[in-house]
């Protein structure tokens, strides 16, 4: 992470990439947001704040 200038961000540990490869997920710096309904949203580069807004917004 610390590599593409993301290390401010938290992330999980995944160090024999499993969470990675459950997720499809098969290059960095790649995003999943798993909604509290199960919906995904996915990305690349830093997640956008309005995506987070949106999440963490009731309702």
């Amino acid at each position: 992470m610390s590599s593409y200038g993301l290390g401010h961000l938290t992330n999980l540990p995944d160090e024999d990439n499993q969470i990675a490869r459950a997720l499809g997920i098969s290059y960095h710096p790649r995003w999943v947001l798993i909604r509290a309904d199960g919906t995904e949203e996915r990305g690349s580069g830093a997640i956008p704040g309005s995506i987070v807004t949106d999440a963490l917004t009731p309702g």
